[in-house]
């Protein structure tokens, strides 16, 4: 009777674990069915290794102490510890978040948060994308960083410079409001609000110059709290509107390099910058910078554009001066060749055959590149194609070229021209040469080369600059060569020149060929020279033989 008893007392604690189990299993399966992501989380798993170990235990106590009761007394307590766990990570499972809490008064609450910045940036990417799709304006973009800098600020007043790489100076290009110039004003300006702002919005420094030149060579941004106070801002008068005030210079920076500068200023009565406003005004400025560089960057696509496209017109204009070919004449022979540089077109070479005593040859090299070339080339041709049908000297026809186009081109589009003209009667042939390359001819009966130079100036540098005749006597197998620059100048890939001396050379090893024949080994032999190295000036080449 007794062994019943005992099991009576057990089934005590054997039911109360399976209500706790129960309840167990249920916190288990909603948990698991609410948020299954976080089912498994360290601490279930604590728990259970608890609960696991006080089984393990109870086994063990009930093998040396066999008591039902005392088995079910250690499951009831693993049961117990198992529900705390579950109830406790349940609790935690479905608790909704915790709210942020307010930011604390003071500074913070007077910045920008980032969405606010980012989105001033947008506006700027936007601002140059609407500017871009019109007629593309610096100055208008410049005003709106300007006033947005300003504005997101509070400041009095701004200015933004704009470096100069090529005169290392940094110049005003933007100014706004009030700003107390924090640089040494010149003796001759008055103290007077209108004189002052009209010299600050002119103003340039050079680079390390005043802390707008000091912040674009350092490229970090600066703030003054009190200029008043600061060894690096001037005082310029006991004027109130020239009393220094607090300063932010940040610089326009795109990666390493710097654009431009911006300047902030709040006069003395109103309370100085603070550095989040400091932080603000620079994390602006980036935003700035990219959308100055854009700017910089289509402009000079464009530019780079135009200049490709004029480059073409010039070539097409270049092409149709040049002669179709060279006459085959009893008297003479010819031989050409012309190699154009892309975005160069200088070279002009032509023959005349006005009359009949009279084969005039002309090779020219004018400078600089593009339409006014092409337009320099256009006035000597048609100065020429006039000129060279009267009785006049190869000088005074040069001359008259001279005095025909000085003071109508530019200085930096003057033209070298080489005139050659033949007399077949009396075999003489008369040369002119205005600041061009030497004439190379080659002696048949003396089977040596002569270089024909004249000291002379350009066409279209001087207008009284006196151009000479002189006179040589040619006969059968001598050979004429008039050529440009950009010829003898072209570069091997280590660097060497080709050469009057190589160009000699050819001639003499073959001198038997016929001038079209030596035109076109003098190319091959100048190509095989140069071989991959990229040239920088056209190449021309005019070949005279006489046959008879």
């Amino acid at each position: 009777m007794r062994i019943p008893v005992l099991d009576m007392f057990a089934l005590i604690p054997l039911i109360l674990c399976m209500v706790v189990q129960g309840i167990v299993c249920y916190l288990t399966v909603k948990t698991w069915k609410s948020k299954p992501d976080q089912y498994l989380h360290p601490s279930f798993f604590r728990v259970l290794a608890i609960v696991v170990g006080f089984f393990g235990f109870s086994a063990i106590l009930a093998v040396f102490i066999p008591s039902l009761f005392l088995f079910a007394l250690c499951i009831l307590f693993a049961s117990a510890i198992l529900l705390y766990g579950i109830a406790k990570y349940y609790a935690f499972s479905t608790a909704p978040p915790e709210k942020e809490s307010p930011p604390e008064t003071g500074a913070e609450v007077e910045s920008p948060n980032d969405d606010t910045l980012v989105n001033l940036g947008l506006e700027f990417v936007s601002h140059v994308s609407g500017s871009l799709s019109q007629e593309i304006d610096l100055t208008r973009l410049l005003d709106y960083i300007n006033d947005t800098l300003v504005s997101s600020v509070k400041a009095d007043g701004g200015v933004i410079f704009l470096t100069d790489d090529f005169e290392d100076i940094i110049a005003v290009k933007s100014y706004k409001g009030k700003f107390p110039p924090p640089y040494k004003l010149s003796a001759d300006v008055p103290h007077k609000p209108v004189r002052v702002e009209t010299n600050f919005r002119y103003a340039q420094f050079s680079l390390g110059e005043t802390i707008f030149g000091e912040v674009a060579v350092s490229g970090k941004p600066l703030m003054i709290a009190d200029g008043s106070g600061d060894d690096r801002v001037f005082a310029n008068g006991p004027e109130d509107f020239l009393k220094p005030g607090s300063y932010i210079v940040v610089p326009l920076r795109v990666n390493d390099r710097v654009v431009g500068v911006a300047g902030l200023a709040r006069i003395p009565e109103n309370a100085a910058f603070t550095d989040v406003e400091f932080k603000n005004a620079s994390t602006l400025a980036t935003y700035a910078g990219a959308a100055i560089n854009n700017v910089y960057g289509v402009q000079e696509v464009l530019e780079r554009a135009d200049l490709e496209r004029e480059a073409s017109i010039a070539a097409q204009i270049q092409k149709t001066l040049q002669p179709k070919r060279f006459p085959e004449l009893p008297e003479v022979g010819f031989g050409s060749f012309f190699t154009a540089t892309k975005g160069v077109c200088g070279d002009y070479y032509d023959l005349i055959l006005a009359r009949r005593d009279r084969i005039s040859l002309i090779v020219a090299d004018v400078a600089g590149k593009g339409i006014q070339s092409s337009m320099v080339m256009i006035m000597l041709r048609s100065i020429l194609h006039l000129v060279t049908n009267t009785t006049k000297s190869a000088g005074t026809i040069l001359d008259w070229v001279n005095k025909g186009i000085t003071g109508k081109i530019d200085m930096d589009h003057y033209a070298t021209v080489a005139f050659a003209s033949y007399n077949p009667a009396e075999h003489t042939l008369e040369y002119a040469s205005a600041g061009h390359q030497p004439m190379i001819v080659w002696r048949a009966s003396a089977k040596k080369t002569e270089l024909i130079r004249q000291s002379t100036d350009p066409i279209g540098v001087e207008r009284s600059s006196v151009y000479a005749d002189l006179s040589l006597t040619v006969q059968p197998g001598d050979i004429i060569m008039l050529y440009t620059d950009g010829l003898i100048e072209t570069l091997n890939p280590e660097g060497i020149q080709y050469g009057i001396d190589t160009l000699s050379r050819v001639v003499e090893e073959n001198n038997s060929l016929t001038a079209k024949e030596l035109a076109s080994l003098v190319k091959r032999n100048l190509q095989a020279f140069a071989g991959t190295a990229g040239q920088h000036d056209d190449q021309t080449l005019v070949v005279m033989k006489i046959k008879a």
